[in-house]
């Protein structure tokens, strides 16, 4: 499975390059909550259809956008969306309504619509007129790869000739309060697209495996994950590990353990800020703008992503070209 293209709109800027440059060199930005800067929804997706979407479906529809080319069949091109609980936002605005509307046809119906958890992803697809699969992967943190993997399954098995991957996280105050404050708060989008026999692209998706540990030694889960995806890719040497730098140094020293000459590259957590379900996909996207930024002379990059509760899963790319975004 080939990643022929990304894109990331991020508390960086709203262009592809701003997130490539703003990572690479590790821009760091302000510790209030990070929105995604100059972001208007009618301003990047006109008056049409945008007064009742929510914030994150707007993310998602523009970031989408980029990745549709002339010559994609939306009949067979399909989205997997990660979330975390949906947005939060929505829920908590539908929940309210419906105490203090007398009765529940007054509740606006745009809203009981942003609350269902697939929302985003339907909305997208509507948007754009995708017809292919559409599924909504609610694992926090490390939906990002997991989403590479359902999507490696869609391709596979000619379910769709293309699929975008990734997640979506808006901020607003709802989220604020179930945020468990390891990192400033951050939104964003950032998707990735995948085909099967692309001519070419700019990283082939080796291997990659999940853990599930019942006693949340996250160290343990990373451990396991990562040795599962290095015997099933045999890369041989490593050029780059990269953490979701959501368990403290249990990841980071998993990471040491099984490629101690691999160069690691900071957790997005620490410039980025928490995106949760939205930073898989960016570190992906990030791994791709180091590789081209540095042109290493191993093409292959680990990663990982960890929820705090014992879930872990492992990815290994080779890289295999130019890489900065779509």
């Amino acid at each position: 499975m080939i990643i022929t293209a990304w894109s990331a709109l991020s508390p960086y800027g709203t262009d592809d390059q701003d997130f490539a440059r703003g990572t690479v060199a590790g821009r760091p930005l302000p510790d209030a909550p990070r929105p995604v800067p100059d972001f208007e929804p009618r301003d990047f997706l006109g008056q049409e259809g945008t007064r009742g979407m929510s914030r994150a479906t707007a993310l998602t529809v523009a970031a989408s956008a980029r990745l549709l080319t002339g010559d994609s069949d939306p009949a067979r091109t399909g989205l997997v969306l990660g979330t975390t609980n949906g947005s939060a936002q929505s829920i908590l605005d539908v929940n309210r309504a419906s105490r203090l509307r007398g009765k529940p046809y007054l509740i606006q119906p745009s809203s009981i619509q942003n609350a269902a958890m697939n929302s985003v992803a339907g909305q997208t697809a509507i948007r754009h007129g995708l017809r292919g699969p559409n599924a909504t992967l609610a694992g926090g943190r490390a939906t990002g790869l997991s989403a590479l993997g359902y999507s490696r399954r869609l391709l596979l098995a000619g379910r769709a000739d293309a699929v975008l991957a990734g997640g979506t996280e808006e901020l607003t105050e709802a989220r604020s309060w179930v945020d468990d404050g390891s990192a400033p708060l951050a939104e964003g989008c950032a998707l990735l697209r995948l085909e099967t026999g692309a001519a070419d692209g700019l990283a082939e998706l080796a291997a990659l495996a999940s853990v599930v540990v019942a006693d949340g030694d996250i160290g343990t889960a990373v451990l396991r994950a990562a040795d599962r995806v290095l015997t099933r890719a045999s890369p041989g040497r490593v050029w780059a590990v990269s953490g979701s730098g959501t368990a403290d140094d249990a990841e980071s020293k998993a990471l040491a353990a099984v490629c101690p000459e691999a160069t690691p590259l900071a957790p997005l957590t620490g410039s980025l800020g928490q995106v949760h379900a939205a930073s898989g996909a960016f570190q992906v996207a990030a791994v791709l703008s180091h590789a081209a930024a540095s042109d290493p002379a191993e093409r292959f990059a680990l990663l990982t992503s960890a929820e705090p509760q014992g879930i872990a899963v492992a990815a290994v790319l080779r890289i295999k070209g130019e890489s900065i975004g779509s």
